[in-house]
Parts: structure tokens; sequence; C-alpha cells
């Protein structure tokens, strides 16, 4: 078959290339009442404005993944970067010593801990009780590889030991927990506490005898999202909410018919029953446009009626990278679908898709969502061109 046979007949009618555009056109609102802080090209921490989206990049490979998109989270442990004050040394009171080693935001000021047998805790009362919290901090050895997290409420404790030699296999006590490389020399390790009681005191404690440490984070959740930082108090980066409303969106939409395509990376929790997060919807229920959902068994795409779900595969780790594509039709009430080239799943809506006035890109909660490409035609597709457009 021909590669024109295989490509889609007509021609979009809005699309977005987050990756390389790196901008929110103009027919669409973005808004985030607070900073947020993305990975630029360069591998470094950078911190945007309240209202300024954050395109952010691989932190190995420094390719641009696109538009993030994150629920709201608060870093529950004040002064965060360099741990001078608000912190416990124990069983010492040796602080740690600046130094002009440069942490993952670019500053020369990157914090090192010698103290062998030493550890570093601050204990928080959430006002705000939840039953998962996860600590994370940046580590980078001097002469020490090891680093140990831990995480303690009401008897419930998280307890892991990694090694930078082997970043992907921790020691695991208790709890969960997770190393990924952070460039530089840097790694960025989590431990999660997903039983804990709801309420009451948070214990986090750091330990490593000769090791740079910086950007500690605890927050209500089961997988770190990107740094906050603190100084002297807690602070909350507020959801990043994007839509397309009014004759920005009637311009482009077709009520009768139509296909979307998305590629994106999504962060999330394996372990968490729940929705995590739509790439884009329309509407609410039950007017939803589609939507991806993980629950314990796989990762799903609902069309339509939420009553109505189809299986695309399953997710064995986080975080997943992905392209999708999705046509449906309100006249037949029909449904066609492939995610990275597979085969097409075919259905039967369970009713028509009516009424839709306005979409929401990526703001539903329940994971980081790097949305690099998001395209829209107003007519369905074929499940060839399905298929050939998430290869």
């Amino acid at each position: 078959m021909s590669i024109k046979n295989l490509y889609p007949s007509s021609y979009p009618t809005t699309g977005y290339d987050f990756a390389n555009g790196k901008r929110i056109p103009s027919s669409a609102n973005f808004s985030r009442g607070s900073i947020g802080t993305y990975i630029d090209e360069n591998g470094l921490i950078k911190t945007a404005l309240p209202g300024e989206p954050r395109f952010t990049h691989d932190l190995e490979t420094g390719e641009s993944l696109g538009l993030l998109i994150e629920e709201s989270r608060t870093n529950l442990l004040t002064n965060s970067e360099h741990m001078d004050t608000g912190w416990v040394y124990q069983p010492s009171a040796t602080p740690p010593t600046t130094t002009s080693v440069k942490a993952p935001d670019g500053g020369l000021d990157a914090r090192l801990f010698t103290n062998i047998g030493d550890r570093i805790r601050q204990d928080v009362t959430p006002s705000t009780g939840a039953a998962i919290y996860t600590l994370s901090v940046y580590y980078k050895p001097n002469t020490d590889t090891t680093l140990q997290l831990f995480l303690f409420n009401s008897g419930s404790q998280a307890n892991v030991t990694f090694d930078t030699t082997n970043p992907s296999n921790p020691t695991v006590t208790s709890g969960s927990g997770v190393m990924v490389d952070a460039g530089g020399g840097w790694f960025r390790a989590s431990v999660t506490l997903s039983t804990a009681t709801n309420g009451g005191v948070v214990e986090s404690m750091i330990y490593t005898d000769d090791g740079y440490l910086w950007g500690a984070q605890l927050e209500a959740g089961s997988f770190p999202t990107s740094y906050i930082p603190t100084s002297g108090s807690t602070l909350t980066r507020v959801v990043d909410l994007v839509s397309i409303s009014g004759t920005n969106f009637s311009s482009f939409y077709n009520q009768s018919e139509g296909t979307f395509f998305a590629e994106a990376k999504m962060s999330f929790a394996l372990s968490q029953t729940g929705k995590f997060g739509d790439i884009y919807t329309s509407g609410s229920y039950p007017n939803r446009l589609w939507s991806l959902y993980l629950n314990n068994v796989g990762n799903w795409l609902t069309i339509g009626s939420d009553t109505h779900s189809a299986i695309l595969g399953t997710f064995s780790s986080s975080p997943q990278s992905f392209k999708v594509a999705q046509a449906l039709s309100n006249t037949s009430l029909t449904y066609s679908a492939s995610k990275d080239g597979g085969s097409t799943i075919t259905g039967s809506l369970g009713k028509a898709v009516t009424d839709t006035s306005f979409i929401n890109i990526g703001n539903n909660p329940g994971a980081a969502k790097h949305i690099s490409r998001l395209t829209y035609w107003p007519k369905r597709l074929t499940d060839t061109s399905l298929q050939y457009l998430t290869q």
C-alpha cells in the first residue's frame, strides 16, 4: 500500500507541536497561579513565573518533551535547598558544608554532608491529612555512593537504600523507592509511604556518609512531581490549566465526527487505582471526548459516555511514552482507536458526544503529563490512517 493511501486524505483544522514550538497558541488559554519548575535543554532546573507555561526536557537526552501539565502539589518541607536551617542533624549537631559545587539548578552552592552515620530530619504536620506521601531529594555522591530515605507516620514507615552505581535496583526494606539520573552527576531519589494515617506527624529522614544534597521535597501523593523550592515555609504549586473555548473551539471542531491524535509521556503510580489523567477531554460526564485511564489491571481508553471503556494495553512501569489516535462518529455512534501503531480497536459509543463547547488539555489530576503533539481532523479517519499516525 502506498504512503498516500496510508496518510489521512483530509487536512487537520488544528494542531499544536508543543515539543518544537514551545509556546501556547493565542487560541488557547493557559493559567497557573504560582511558580513552577521545569528542565531546560541543558538539563538544569529553571523556574517559570505564575501564568508562564512550562516546556520541559528529558534529563538524559535533552529531548524536548513538550508542555508540562501537573496537578497541584505542596512541598511540606521548609528550606528545601541548602538545609542549613529548619532541619535536625542527628546524632551530631554539625550542619552541612557550603561548597562551590554546581547544584541541579546551576547555582554554585550545593551542600556537602560528611558526618559518618549522621542523618538529617524534618517533621511536619500537614494541615490536611493524606494516606500517601512521597519524599524526594537530589543526591550527588562524593566518596559515598549510597543514600537512604526514610518516611515515618504513626507506626507506618517506608525505608529504601539507593546506590548510585546501580540506581535502578534499590534495597527496599519497606514502602517503595525510585532513583533516576538527573544529569551532571546528580540523581533524584524518592520514597513513597502508602499506608500513612490520615493526619498526624510525617517524619522525613535522609542519610548519607559523604555526599551532596539539594532540593528535598515532601508531598502528599504517590509519585514525585517537579521540584517546588522552599525557603522558610511550605510552598504550593497550583495546577496547570489549558483550555480552548468559544469561537476558537467551534472554528475547528466538528460535532458530527472527528479524529484526535496525541503524542505524550506520563508519570504515574502503578499501584494506585483510579484515573491518572486525561490527555484532553471535552465537556463533562457524559460528554467526555476521550481520556486514558489507569487502574490495577491496565490502562484504558474511555470514549464518549464514561460507561464505555476499551483496553489498549497494560503499563508495567512509569513513565510511559505513547502515541494515540482516536476517531468517532456521532452519526453512527461508533469509534476506532490505535495506540503506538497497534491494531485498531472498534466499538459502539454508549451515547452521542453532544453539546461539546470547549476542550481541556491534560488538566485532570493524577499524573505528570508531557504533551508533545496534539492534532484534530474534522472527519473520522480510516483505521489504517490511525495505525499509520501512531507508528
